[in-house]
């Protein structure tokens, strides 16, 4: 399914910019599939990247690209 703006692009819109939330504190989405996560407001303007080994942060006003650094806690492991 997929939802048409007024400008002709597909997607899934607000009416205005930065107005609206998606889900709130008590009620929550579950979980969220997507690409590369894309992030932005008056701080800041970063992508989040799935590489295959690890994830990468572009912070975009700039193009430099950032790796995180993760340790593995075997204890918190799914069985």
């Amino acid at each position: 399914a997929h939802v048409t703006s007024s400008d002709g692009r597909r997607g899934f819109f607000p009416a205005s910019d930065s107005q609206f939330d998606l889900g709130g504190p008590s009620i929550r989405w579950q979980n969220i599939y997507t690409g590369d996560l894309h992030l932005r407001n008056e701080r800041g303007d970063y992508t989040l990247i799935e590489e295959p080994d690890f994830l990468s942060i572009r912070f975009n006003k700039n193009g430099k690209r950032y790796k995180f650094l993760v340790e593995r806690v075997p204890e918190l492991d799914e069985r």
